[in-house]
């Protein structure tokens, strides 16, 4: 039988990592993402720094790479739509697009034009 997917999510960011953690009983592992390497691996919640910011998302829709480098795309608001043999069905309706990157001081002129346009 296919395990259910998580319903809450935390997104914590440090310069460093981004750290997904599933707020639902019996989820003790964290996913990690590492900002320079970006190494995906499984921690412990206690890992965790307690300076990280953290905020409530849905899920994670990808990552994508432009000329500035890599971008996690995450879901931040979702509505029910209906359901399906009793699985609730959602719509993400909004999104964020966090950069791996700290600044964008790496990039030449000509790029930082593009990324602009």
């Amino acid at each position: 039988m296919a395990t259910a997917a998580y319903e809450q999510l935390k997104l914590h960011i440090t310069p460093e990592k981004f750290y997904v953690e599933a707020c639902d009983d019996g989820a003790d592992d964290v996913l990690t993402i590492d900002r320079v390497s970006t190494e995906v691996t499984l921690a412990v919640k206690k890992d965790v720094p307690p300076s990280a910011v953290t905020r409530p998302i849905f899920g994670i829709l990808g990552t994508i790479h432009l000329v500035a480098g890599n971008y996690l795309i995450v879901i931040t608001k979702k509505i029910k739509v209906g359901e399906f043999f009793s699985h609730v069905v959602w719509k993400a309706t909004d999104f964020d697009v966090l950069s791996y990157k700290k600044t964008m001081l790496h990039l030449t002129d000509i790029q930082l034009l593009q990324f602009i346009n």
